[in-house]
């Protein structure tokens, strides 16, 4: 809870806008999402240590929406009015500011990547969102605190196959865009073919089973047209006793699986009953 507190308590919420703030108690049932979030998942576990601090110590920061028609929009503070619904809670502090879809969008942008909080697809996909409200793409990334050349980068995502995108709308951290950027010249090279494509797609399944890092991807891609294997990270499930302590494990090494359990827990006589059943189970 400390520690939940003080992120919120140092967290950048601000704009710089300060046009007619004011400080109210609203309906939490009159708000709205900010329609530039870029965030595409809020995850159910932090929410509710978050609702549990705010249910403690109160509301650190409050939230600052703009006004729309006889409701209200979020500026920023997604997360706390979210909490505020969890705990069933009717009003929440707020500041009510004037602000444009520009400075909303760079309000909603700004925030959570100060806050470390989006992953580059979701910056991605967000940055793609607002570009229409600024005059150019160097005026967008001042706005927001990056390079022009980061967001190319960023950009990088558009050009990846469907099966990738899909990918990434269940797990937005599954690549960042540095792969991306790798991926979307190895697509280039090999003019996508579908020996490429299907290797890709390989490699993807592999990330999302943690037996491959994402920055192995184009290596990966590149020895399978090369018709070289590449060895994949190995994948170990623990075995435990009935008291839940461990006492060996399985793991695949990509050709073996190999079951480890410690010395001494296996009798001559356990041992051989082991073997005789894995080679039923494996004849059967």
């Amino acid at each position: 809870l400390a520690q939940n507190t003080e992120t919120h308590s140092i967290a950048q919420h601000e704009t710089g806008i300060d046009l007619g703030r004011q400080h109210r108690m609203i309906d939490v049932d009159k708000i709205a999402p900010n329609p530039y979030q870029p965030r595409t998942l809020f995850d159910q576990a932090e929410l509710e240590q978050l609702a549990e601090s705010i249910s403690e110590t109160g509301l650190i920061q409050p939230i600052t929406v703009r006004q729309f028609g006889d409701k209200y929009q979020l500026i920023a503070g997604e997360r706390r009015w979210r909490a505020h619904q969890q705990l069933g809670k009717l009003k929440i502090e707020a500041i009510v500011q004037e602000a444009n879809d520009s400075e909303m969008a760079v309000a909603a942008l700004a925030e959570n990547i100060d806050r470390a909080a989006l992953s580059d697809y979701e910056i991605g996909k967000a940055l793609r969102q607002v570009e229409s409200l600024f005059p150019t793409r160097t005026r967008l990334a001042e706005s927001v605190g990056i390079t022009r050349q980061d967001i190319y980068k960023f950009y990088a995502f558009d050009a990846l196959p469907a099966f990738v995108l899909e990918a990434l709308d269940t797990n937005p951290r599954l690549i960042g865009r540095a792969e991306a950027e790798k991926i979307k010249v190895l697509i280039t090279e090999t003019n996508g073919s579908p020996e490429s494509l299907e290797a890709l797609q390989e490699a993807i399944d592999l990330v999302i089973k943690q037996e491959l890092d994402q920055s192995k991807i184009v290596e990966y891609v590149r020895r399978h047209l090369r018709g070289e294997p590449m060895r994949t990270t190995p994948q170990t499930i623990d075995l435990t006793n009935a008291e839940g302590k461990k006492i060996g494990s399985v793991r695949h090494d990509g050709r073996n699986v190999i079951f480890t359990v410690r010395t001494g827990l296996l009798s001559a006589g356990k041992e051989k009953t082991l073997k005789n059943y894995i080679e039923q189970l494996i004849n059967s």
